[in-house]
């Protein structure tokens, strides 16, 4: 209630403060937990979610919302490994997710670029970015990320027919 009231009073830091504290003081209040990640995702204050976001994962593990942002996270920390992990549990419970789906392909990309040779790189940063782009197929960032993958694996009809996709779609 205190939080609330800071909240409309727009002391954002007085409130988000005062939700840390009670955090700290009720632990196992899954409500409190769920406040403080929310106020951190809305901060875009990505680090502070990474320790705490596997407590509320246990409390609704199917929770698609929660499991993407716990991925988003651990990539703003540079912790593409453990979000892969996270990415790919949103898509065992939605398998058409666009968002898991485009951020695999570009964590598996960027594999990929460093490590030209690795074919299971290769493989992963395709077939996810395939999903994404089949799931809404004019969205310019799935659509950008492909021109990228075509251009470095050297296919060069795939990459002439994306660049012209997005030439109409920009135009």
């Amino acid at each position: 209630a205190l939080a609330n009231i800071y909240d409309r009073k727009n002391e954002r830091q007085l409130s988000l403060s005062t939700l840390e504290e009670a955090r700290t003081k009720f632990q196992d209040n899954k409500s409190l937990l769920f406040l403080l990640i929310d106020k951190y995702a809305k901060n875009k204050s990505y680090d502070a979610i990474v320790p705490i976001i596997e407590s509320a994962i246990k409390y609704e593990p199917e929770n698609i919302e929660l499991n993407y942002l716990a991925g988003y996270a651990h990539e703003n920390a540079n912790q593409p490994v453990v979000a892969k992990k996270y990415y790919e549990k949103v898509l065992e419970l939605d398998a058409n997710n666009y968002e898991a789906n485009l951020a695999l392909g570009l964590l598996y990309l960027n594999d990929f670029l460093k490590e030209p040779d690795n074919q299971e790189f290769q493989y992963y940063a395709q077939n996810f970015l395939l999903k994404a782009n089949e799931i809404k197929p004019y969205e310019i960032n799935a659509l950008k990320s492909l021109a990228l993958y075509y251009q470095k694996a050297e296919d060069d009809a795939q990459l002439d027919r994306v660049n012209l996709l997005l030439n109409q779609l920009t135009n």
